[in-house]
């Protein structure tokens, strides 16, 4: 029984180890993007960045200012790709799948008890939620490790195709949807044309590349298995 004025307090349970990682990742993770974000909304820094990556990326896909469409395109693939390989092999893609298993199952038994009105039980099946919940936030966290450099690559990228447009002598080119359209200054709805014509290549062919690589390694994983007798 609490004292005169005092109120009960709860138990909270002490984050784990797990949770003080994932909450350390995520806050790195956010201080890189607001440097970034700081040194691209200065237009000296990106001038100078743009002007260095384009040593490298002008004479690759760049095709001397011809084909700004197949650039902007072919930098979508580029990022779609070299994001898709790390990510798949960082993530542990039958652990997850357990995972969402169990967590599926929890919230079912947690609702069935919350209706049989079975306190004790809720606590306990909430205390195992939270510890599927921190392994869930460590597959995240083992999977987000190799983004974090891939997302300074793609902003380098991005900066360089900021570049790429203002030096090209001509502005109006064709879309798949419209003809004679401004490539700096049109957008579709609040998004610049340009940018939805590189997320649909980084997106399309990111999804097509993980799908492939699951593909090939689940059916060798499997066979692996198959000729070591473990049917299941």
């Amino acid at each position: 029984m609490p004292g005169n004025g005092q109120t009960p307090t709860r138990n909270v349970p002490a984050m784990s180890e797990a949770q003080r990682k994932a909450l350390r990742f995520q806050m790195m993770y956010f201080l890189v993007m607001i440097l970034m974000l700081i040194v691209i909304s200065n237009a000296t820094a990106r001038d100078a960045i743009g002007g260095a990556a384009n040593y490298v990326l002008g004479p690759l896909i760049g095709f001397h200012l011809a084909f700004p469409l197949m650039t902007i395109f072919l930098s979508g693939i580029i990022i779609g790709l070299i994001t898709s390989i790390p990510r798949y092999f960082f993530t542990d893609w039958l652990r997850m799948g357990k995972m969402q298993l169990h967590t599926r199952a929890f919230s079912k038994a947690i609702r069935k008890a919350m209706a049989s009105g079975q306190r004790d039980k809720i606590q306990k099946l909430r205390k195992k939620q939270m510890e599927v919940m921190a392994e869930t936030q460590q597959i995240t966290m083992n999977t987000m490790k190799p983004l974090m450099v891939l997302t300074v690559f793609t902003l380098l990228i991005w900066i360089w195709l900021d570049t790429f447009i203002y030096d090209l002598s001509y502005k109006l080119i064709s879309f798949p949807w419209a003809y004679g359209v401004n490539i700096a200054t049109s957008k579709v709805w609040i998004m610049p044309s340009w940018i939805l014509i590189y997320l649909i290549a980084n997106l399309v062919f990111g999804y097509f590349v993980t799908m492939v690589i699951k593909w090939v390694d689940f059916a060798y994983k499997l066979r692996k298995m198959r000729e070591n007798g473990i049917t299941q």
